[in-house]
């Protein structure tokens, strides 16, 4: 087991482009805490950030007293901080697979070739933005590959997170962007901390006034945050794909409410996104 975090860590764990970044934000304002990231290395990170030894790895910005809170991001499936993680309380969140996978499709289509990072201010709080230095490009058959890849392992890592639900905070990125004061309370509640700063005020800088980084670029990390974006892109037959792969958990978790969904669904005309 790895040496204690520090005192008054919390994880926040997601699938990739879940939006654990945007809650993780969210919460360091809310508790002027400091942010962390623990993972095991996979191939998208270790081709960015190099190829450290396996294992478990932790790192946080540095903390202004020792009582701060550490607010830890990662994309470890539950299994893996059960066995290998040291205990802190979990928040997990979930999104929607169809826009999770379209999200993550065109990250790793702009990130192949690295990164560019730059910051903004946002009601006094600094926010680090990043774009990766590739164009990406749209392709059905591309995009088509990744749905086969991505789905089974989007399913495989909610529903390891619901087998721990008792322990866990589970939350849905579309309950943030609906009622995002009552998710924010929830999260906080299950890390037995007590908020910094107002909830009105967290609201302010990270719901309301964070939507200006969202230019609509496929390039941005922080790319479009939007419900139901998977709509303008899908063709019928990835939505056939990808029901067949994850249609009951979309139903079962909330994300969908027509089982027919993908038989009745009829693809955008967006021919600017080839």
């Amino acid at each position: 087991m790895p040496a204690l975090l520090p005192p008054n860590s919390f994880y926040i764990v997601s699938y990739p482009r879940s939006g654990n970044t945007w809650l993780i934000n969210c919460l360091t304002m809310l508790l002027d805490g400091v942010r962390g990231e623990a993972y095991t290395p996979f191939k998208l990170y270790t081709e960015l950030h190099g190829n450290p030894a396996g294992g478990f790895h932790f790192w946080c910005e540095p903390r202004k007293h020792q009582a701060q809170a550490v607010c830890i991001k990662s994309h470890d499936a539950m299994d893996v901080f059960v066995q290998r993680h040291p205990p802190a309380p979990i928040i997990y969140l979930a999104r929607d697979a169809r826009d999770a996978l379209l999200s993550y499709y065109f990250f790793t289509e702009a990130y192949a070739g690295g990164e560019d990072l730059g910051t903004k201010k946002l009601g006094g709080t600094e926010v680090l933005l990043s774009h990766g230095k590739n164009i990406p490009i749209f392709d059905d058959d591309r995009f088509s590959t990744f749905i086969a890849r991505e789905a089974p392992a989007w399913l495989a890592h909610v529903s390891t997170a619901l087998q721990y639900q008792d322990r866990i905070c589970f939350l849905t990125y579309e309950s943030l962007m609906l009622d995002f004061e009552s998710s924010l309370r929830r999260a906080i509640e299950h890390t037995k901390l007590s908020p910094v700063r107002s909830y009105a005020e967290t609201r302010q800088v990270y719901h309301t006034e964070f939507s200006s980084v969202f230019r609509g670029n496929n390039q941005d990390f922080f790319r479009r945050g939007q419900i139901g974006d998977w709509k303008n892109w899908y063709t019928a037959e990835h939505a056939r794909q990808i029901d067949l792969i994850v249609g009951r958990q979309l139903i079962e978790l909330g994300f969908e409410s027509d089982p027919n969904w993908a038989r009745i669904f009829t693809p955008a005309e967006n021919t600017s996104k080839r």
